[in-house]
């Protein structure tokens, strides 16, 4: 990349413009001190979020995503050969990846034993197959030792910043498909043309209203709405995480009488120390 490029690399607006038109490996290239990789590496986790949610509407080809993806991989790999300290991992952040890594492997493997000659293409069907999310979640995630020791070592306040994490994940997912996966019946509806302050201009055409056509999502899934497997992943995946949280939110639960439970027989045995010292004292 010539010099001309840009300024510095605190230059945001260059740095995106850059970015937006295919240049995050010269950039990259360009880094020669750990503040610069830094400024980068936010500019490129920054488009990397927008790229993703564009994709979640609309997508489109995931090739600019990808390459500012690889672009973050090679920032923090520059970053700490460049002297970053690695920051540790935090047991949410341990016990959401072990969460999530086995669940995705899951699906993956279950995708892999769906045949479309023998399976048909009714996601519907292929779901209806396939054993239920809670039993999955028995027999493939709570039998997972990494999941186990990652559930051990996490507070319930580390349970709650998963659950949150999940709901977060499938609010996006759920906006972005629940519709596709529905059947629908297409109605004619009434609808008014002129909004609040059109009556107030025009009070002549206050009520006058037109037809327009909508789609009013009526029982399950048609479960065609994308190629097969494409559609099974996302599905699954995403039945499977509801699953997840209803879980983390008894496990949390859980963890917060054991807590409650623990700081109890703590004050207590604080409580008999102090009268056991104080009958000492007296004698």
């Amino acid at each position: 990349m010539s010099d001309d490029s840009f300024v510095t690399f605190e230059n945001e607006k260059k740095i995106k413009e850059a970015l937006e038109c295919w240049q995050a490996s010269a950039l990259v290239d360009e880094v020669k001190s750990l503040k610069d990789c830094q400024l980068l590496r936010q500019a490129v986790k920054a488009l990397e979020r927008t790229k993703a949610a564009e994709l979640l509407k609309d997508k489109d080809n995931p090739e600019k995503w990808l390459e500012l993806y690889r672009a973050h991989q090679v920032l923090d790999q520059k970053a700490l050969e460049m002297g970053e300290k690695e920051q540790p991992w935090t047991h949410e952040q341990c016990l959401f990846d072990a969460l999530l890594s086995a669940i995705v492997r899951g699906v993956m493997h279950e995708n892999l034993d769906i045949d479309p000659e023998e399976d048909g293409l009714d996601l519907n069907a292929i779901l209806a197959d396939m054993d239920s999310p809670s039993d999955f979640f028995d027999e493939e995630i709570e039998k997972d030792e990494v999941f186990q020791e990652a559930l051990d070592s996490a507070s319930s306040g580390d349970i709650f910043g998963v659950h949150s994490r999940l709901t977060h994940i499938l609010t996006k997912c759920n906006n972005s498909y629940t519709l596709k996966r529905s059947d629908y019946v297409v109605e004619t509806v009434k609808m008014p043309i002129m909004g609040f302050l059109g009556k107030s201009l025009f009070p002549v055409f206050g009520n006058a209203v037109q037809k327009v056509q909508s789609k009013t999502p009526s029982g399950k899934g048609r479960g065609d709405w994308v190629d097969t497997p494409t559609c099974f992943i996302l599905a699954r995946t995403n039945d499977l995480l509801q699953e997840a949280k209803g879980r983390l939110s008894m496990y949390a639960e859980e963890r917060e009488d054991e807590e409650a439970a623990r700081i109890r027989r703590k004050r207590l045995y604080l409580k008999a120390k102090r009268l056991f010292i104080r009958s000492k004292n007296k004698k």
